[in-house]
């Protein structure tokens, strides 16, 4: 069966974002990569529903106006602050069932303050390697709460939603797809968004450890990636055992790049989601596409994912 159209949105707490895929066949070419913001800022944790579905509905029947989206499906990408994250040991003799009870357990203990009943769990098993000598998971928790709201939403709109991820893990599939990190040995991805720094380590294109890691302001990432190469179990300080060290997210700017690449002492590459597609030429003469295509990772990446 032939995978039709598919569209990608990625939400932030100022933004919309949008990459849309047509399939001729022979592959996918990107249509339209395009944003609209939000009338005001979005707390998702402390804001009315109400107040929310209003600011995203303006916000979408904006990109509508724009140009209207053929859909055959929509996934979402939601703002990496959204999620609980743990890296754990975990039993590989235990039935999927089993597991998610047991990371359940782990979610009460570690977020106490949290109804681990009411999470939504995904992980990612990596058996011992060169840098863990145990085998150990990336747990992801989402309240079921969030789910709910954004497929109310999609219902309301006669979308239909596929796939739900968060912002970080979905920009990794827009890596993958563009880059070998599958062949590479151990990889760092930084996403930065919402005052919120997001790092996931990589071990031959499987998250070994991620870290979601709150901002003050933009002063705190130096140092915050400074401690994380130093100290963590994986690098050591010896920072020529990444093979590469990739950044995206919300303003990533090429002097900011030049700026952390001084400080931190390691090369940052600003990925293109878009490299190995092709497009529509019209794209050629959206600044989007051409020059901030590094902020549409997690709307591509989920956009991409076919399973």
């Amino acid at each position: 069966m032939q995978i039709g159209n598919q569209t990608g949105l990625s939400i932030t707490s100022l933004k919309l974002k949008v990459v849309e895929l047509s399939n001729n066949g022979n592959g996918f070419t990107v249509e339209n990569v395009d944003e609209a913001y939000f009338s005001e800022p979005v707390n998702f944790d402390k804001d009315k529903e109400t107040k929310i579905y209003s600011v995203l509905q303006n916000a979408y029947n904006e990109l509508l106006i724009k140009r209207p989206f053929r859909l055959s499906s929509v996934s979402l990408a939601l703002p990496s602050e959204l999620f609980h994250v743990m890296h754990i040991p975990y039993d590989n003799s235990l039935l999927n069932e089993d597991l998610i009870e047991e990371f359940k357990w782990e979610f009460s203990v570690n977020f106490p303050y949290l109804n681990a009943r009411d999470l939504v769990i995904q992980y990612f098993e990596m058996e011992k390697n060169n840098f863990i000598n145990y085998n150990s998971a990336v747990v992801i928790g989402i309240q079921r709460r969030y789910l709910q709201f954004f497929s109310t939403f999609c219902e309301k709109n006669e979308l239909q939603l596929k796939f739900i991820d968060n912002a970080h893990f979905a920009s990794e599939r827009a890596l993958a797809y563009n880059y070998p990190i599958q062949s590479k040995g151990l990889v760092l991805s930084v996403y930065i968004a919402d005052n919120y720094l997001s790092l996931i380590f990589l071990f031959k294109g499987k998250p070994v450890n991620c870290k979601l890691i709150p901002l003050a302001n933009a002063s705190e990432i130096v140092p915050i990636l400074q401690e994380e190469l130093n100290t963590s179990e994986f690098v050591h300080g010896n920072r020529d055992i990444l093979d590469g060290v990739f950044i995206n997210g919300e303003d990533i700017t090429d002097s900011l790049v030049s700026t952390l690449e001084e400080l931190v002492e390691v090369e940052f590459i600003k990925f293109n989601p878009f490299e190995k597609f092709d497009f529509n030429p019209a794209l050629s003469k959206n600044r989007r596409f051409t020059e901030n295509y590094n902020s549409f990772g997690a709307a591509a990446g989920i956009a991409f994912r076919l399973s």
